[in-house]
């Protein structure tokens, strides 16, 4: 039953992040991967990138999905920022922060933690409104400590 309502939950949270285009300034949404070197275990999620908040910041959620021993969910709340471009190059550098949900799964017992996520990225122009995000994620609390991560976003 816990596992019924962790994936409940899972995808009630992805069907939100899937309608929010529609409800505000939407700019692109992909799927993601990486590595968490915690767990020595692969990452995978959905990662969007929202209007602006608070003047200079955008919404970033994330959802990612690690399958092992100990699996989890994370929910990533990020505020992103774009710090620098280097020019005549096209990619930029942000810094991102936010709290981080982890729901974790093991041997039918579910448990729920709490932690902050600082990021720092690097977006990749491709053709058209597409990019790649290139990210290392620090966690703080009881959240994995590193993570690399890539994400594809296509422009919305």
């Amino acid at each position: 039953m816990k596992l019924l309502s962790r994936f409940s939950c899972a995808g009630l949270l992805f069907v939100i992040l899937l309608a929010l285009p529609s409800l505000v300034n939407a700019q692109a949404i992909g799927p993601r991967g990486g590595y968490d070197f915690d767990t020595e275990d692969l990452v995978l999620g959905v990662e969007g990138e929202f209007g602006r908040v608070f003047r200079d910041f955008q919404i970033a959620p994330s959802i990612d999905f690690e399958f092992g021993d100990h699996s989890f969910t994370a929910f990533n709340g990020d505020f992103r920022m774009y710090l620098f471009h280097l020019p005549e190059t096209g990619l930029k550098f942000y810094g991102s922060a936010g709290p981080t949900l982890l729901m974790i799964s093991s041997n039918n017992n579910t448990d729920t933690e709490l932690g902050l996520s600082v990021v720092a990225g690097m977006r990749i122009p491709m053709q058209g409104n597409r990019r790649y995000n290139i990210e290392t994620r620090f966690g703080f609390g009881d959240i994995p400590d590193f993570k690399l991560m890539v994400t594809i976003l296509f422009g919305i």
